[in-house]
């Protein structure tokens, strides 16, 4: 009985969901688009329609940064809403975490890693 709510819920977010897939194959465009199978990076479009192309590493080294800062910024959320009931120690926790992340940000700055233009010689 807990549960009614939760698979009327479930029974909506579904036909909902339904609707709107079903009203843009419906009304979506039926013609295949030229670009519409082409692989790109960072929005950038590829000289040759291959896949199997590699791209330089700078910008696998920027989404890896991306990644890691912006997983490790998400651990901030939770322990602001925790913060009054961990006091002092608590705080030197998150001062230390937020420490560490300024040192592996500024060693990624000073290597060059956050430049966006990359020169084939440096790397």
């Amino acid at each position: 009985m807990d549960y009614v709510a939760f698979l009327i819920f479930l029974a909506v977010m579904m036909g909902v969901a339904l609707i709107l897939v079903s009203l843009n194959w419906l009304l979506g465009p039926k013609t295949p688009q030229e670009y519409e199978d082409y692989p790109y990076e960072c929005g950038v479009p590829l000289y040759d329609r291959s896949a199997q192309t590699t791209f330089h590493q700078g910008y696998y080294l920027l989404g890896l940064l991306l990644l890691l800062f912006d997983i490790e910024a998400a651990f901030l959320f939770p322990w602001t809403i925790v913060y009054r009931w961990l006091g002092v120690f608590g705080f030197i926790e998150m001062f230390l975490f937020i420490l560490i992340l300024t040192y592996g940000l500024l060693y990624a700055w000073r290597k060059g890693a956050l430049r966006w233009h990359f020169e084939l010689e440096e790397m």
